[in-house]
């Protein structure tokens, strides 16, 4: 009696929170006043920043600046949206995952999974919103990175014409695309704000976390304390950064066989159970339907996560 009061009620909470879902994905994509509404105060969430620190505004709620004070988790899924660009809130972005968590929970025990195997589904799948926006995050780095040396010379070539250091970066922020644009717009807005050269360009190499653009803004600080040929100094650190790039693509190309063999190893095991359903459903079918297939899903699963990391790790080397 109390299993089955419990599977109900965890069922009316899984389609109340679907339900919410769905409108606040609603309001949110489709709503054209509300969708310029969260545009602007982004926007303004973005540009006022003081002392490295997003100061609190009408949009924060008062459980986001606690989150953000007592939890390091919280603040580090705030930072992965900021680097994904997401339209989500890191609210929501939890509010997602739980939603996710308890769906996929209550199907468990409608299913009856084995309790071993269905709390790591539950975490598993929950965690993919944060895995998109990791994917996301890179992707965005990798075409920061790939547009930064372009960037450097479109600044040095400013100042060569007469433009100051300011008015340059404000002008890359209108000319580059996405996200190299983005972010020196948003650093040229911080100044236009009041806040200080040295803090806006710090917050720019925190939000970004590129090692090449931390090249670029320890250049930018110690010309504006020191003095010096700036232009000289963007142009070899352009050179220096063209040269890493085409270091990467050399290294990635040499490391293309292990990756290869990542995904086709990593793949084989799904391929296989996907093929031996189609052939003899009853016969795989033993996996999901018996205790002992579900422990076996449970260890093959975590043995793919390890070779995945190790295999990752072998093929990644940092430059």
């Amino acid at each position: 009696m109390i299993t089955t009061f419990l599977i109900s009620f965890l069922a009316f909470v899984a389609v109340m929170l679907i339900m919410l879902l769905v409108y606040g994905v609603w309001v949110h994509f489709f709503d054209r006043r509300n969708k310029a509404k969260k545009q602007h105060l982004q926007s303004i969430q973005n540009t006022v920043q003081s002392g490295g620190q997003i100061l609190s505004n009408a949009h924060d709620s008062a459980l986001e600046t606690w989150l953000r004070s007592r939890s390091r988790t919280f603040e580090q899924l705030e930072t992965l949206v900021q680097r994904a660009h997401s339209p989500l809130t890191t609210l929501r972005l939890i509010g997602l995952m739980l939603a996710i968590f308890t769906v996929v929970v209550v199907l468990g025990l409608l299913r009856q999974t084995n309790p071993l195997l269905l709390p790591v589904l539950a975490i598993a799948i929950a965690g993919t919103p944060v895995l998109w926006l990791s994917r996301a995050a890179n992707q965005r780095h990798l075409a920061f990175e790939g547009k930064l040396p372009e960037a450097i010379d479109y600044i040095s070539r400013a100042l060569r014409a007469g433009h100051s250091l300011t008015s340059a970066i404000g002008m890359v922020g209108k000319e580059f695309p996405d996200p190299i644009g983005h972010e020196f717009k948003t650093v040229f807005d911080e100044i236009g704000f009041g806040i200080p050269f040295k803090d806006a360009i710090s917050q720019l190499a925190e939000r970004v976390e590129s090692n090449d653009l931390n090249f670029f803004v320890i250049s930018l600080m110690i010309q504006h304390e020191t003095g010096g040929n700036l232009t000289e100094l963007l142009d070899g650190l352009t050179k220096t950064m063209r040269e890493r790039i085409k270091l990467r693509g050399k290294i990635r190309t040499l490391s293309s066989e292990g990756r290869a063999s990542t995904c086709i190893l990593g793949s084989m095991p799904f391929v296989i159970a996907v093929i031996l359903a189609l052939i003899n459903p009853s016969y795989i079918s033993v996996l999901w339907t018996t205790p002992q297939g579900q422990t076996l899903i449970l260890i093959g699963a975590g043995l793919i996560t390890v070779g995945f990391f190790l295999l990752n790790r072998i093929t990644q080397i940092k430059v």
